[in-house]
């Protein structure tokens, strides 16, 4: 599923996946998160539904160094306006405060990807500046957006045994400092 998801051409302009994204590829990129998962640097997690958990809706990961995070998530096709992002972004980014103990959250989002924007800033997320990033992809430009460990306060709903993220009072209304 993860090989039909990348051949979205939503995902390929704002993910930095291969173009061509080929099965390998995909195959490739399990083997790497499960070994990060192990070497405790990288978290990845599938996004699905609770009434159908085999179909894929949209995946999340969470790349740690330190006390910092660097979140990213793609949504596929199927998946797109029912909030899965928004839910999937809370829930890591409160497991990123409260389970692992990280102070910050980062995303970096491509300037055209106005709906990550606004799933960001539901979230508590906060546009921070502008940066561009190298990669094996090529370079581009993004949008730093932070979530500070310090802004915390509940919203969003409670799942049982699921730590959520949470937004200072200073910060309700959505807008970026």
């Amino acid at each position: 599923q993860i090989f039909a998801a990348c051949q979205d051409p939503m995902i390929q302009r704002y993910i930095p996946v291969p173009r061509p994204y080929r099965h390998e590829d995909a195959v490739a990129y399990i083997e790497r998160t499960r070994r990060q998962w192990r070497e405790g640097v990288k978290a990845a997690f599938a996004v699905t539904d609770a009434k159908q958990p085999a179909t894929l809706l949209g995946a999340i990961n969470l790349a740690v160094v330190a006390a910092t995070g660097n979140s990213a998530y793609w949504v596929a096709p199927a998946g797109r306006g029912q909030g899965v992002a928004g839910r999937a972004l809370v829930l890591l980014t409160g497991w990123a405060f409260e389970t692992l103990g990280l102070g910050v959250v980062i995303l970096e989002i491509h300037p055209e990807n106005v709906a990550s924007q606004h799933v960001a800033e539901a979230a508590g997320y906060h546009m921070s500046g502008h940066l561009e990033v190298t990669s094996d992809t090529g370079d581009r430009d993004h949008l730093l957006y932070t979530h500070l460990a310090v802004d915390v306060q509940p919203v969003g709903p409670s799942v049982p045994g699921v730590p959520t993220a949470r937004r200072s009072p200073r910060h309700e209304g959505g807008g970026t400092r």
